[in-house]
């Protein structure tokens, strides 16, 4: 079965239960061409844990065998699936999301609630004025809604944050996102989806309208640290 046009879909985990051994039975050899010797624990289960779900995803989306689809990684650090739909992943703490779309580019990135200090800072210098100002109400909550839904769109873009986080501005009104490019250029299709503790952005470009499908990878029955998702802005 291959992905319907137009649909998005969103598988998320926890990347505590991606074990070693579900991971060999997902990840490549290719995949671990990428792992170095000098890798970081941390930065290595993260990085198994991605390739794990992205292989699920893709295997659950297409019907093809996890093993069969070659990803690659452009210069920005964008994986890519070679002659297959479009992807895109991210990783916040132990929370690991990938989105899989047949049509247009996708970019989606999440954020946990670690501690940030100085966010009115960040704010006044990487995002527009009028951003700035909303979220000063309440920094915590409004910086990472603002900060999914911008790195969602660079991934998107292909560009990573040299794109610029003041690239695409948005007004937040739930149920609705207003957004604005920089020098006029197609606005993006934009979703702000809410979790326990988390807030994910989804931008998609060049793309007909679409449906969103989320599902969860759990590979053992434990309570949903992080979900269930739930969509609470989106474009018209």
């Amino acid at each position: 079965m291959t992905a319907a046009t137009g649909a998005i879909h969103l598988y998320y985990a926890d990347g505590r239960s991606i074990t070693e051994e579900i991971a060999a039975a997902l990840v490549t050899a290719e995949d671990r061409q990428r792992l170095d010797a000098a890798m970081q624990p941390r930065r290595r289960t993260e990085y198994l844990a991605g390739r794990a779900l992205l292989r699920h995803a893709l295997e659950r989306v297409t019907g093809r065998t996890a093993a069969s689809f070659r990803i690659r990684v452009l210069p920005d650090g964008k994986p890519e699936c070679v002659g297959g739909p479009a992807i895109s992943l991210s990783h916040s703490g132990a929370l690991v999301i990938c989105a899989v779309a047949e049509r247009g580019a996708v970019g989606i990135d999440v954020e946990t609630r670690r501690p940030r200090t100085e966010l009115g800072v960040i704010a006044e210098r990487y995002f527009t004025a009028a951003e700035a100002r909303w979220i000063a109400a309440d920094p915590d909550a409004r910086f990472r809604m603002l900060w999914v839904l911008k790195e969602a769109y660079l991934k998107a873009l292909g560009s990573g944050l040299a794109g610029g986080l003041a690239a695409l501005e948005c007004r937040i009104e739930p149920p609705t996102i207003v957004a604005r490019v920089a020098g006029g250029g197609a606005v993006p299709r934009l979703t702000l989806w809410s979790g326990q503790g988390c807030y994910v952005g989804l931008a998609v470009t060049d793309s007909p309208p679409f449906t969103v499908s989320v599902e969860r990878f759990a590979p053992a029955a434990e309570p949903d640290a992080f979900g269930p998702l739930a969509a609470i802005a989106a474009t018209a």
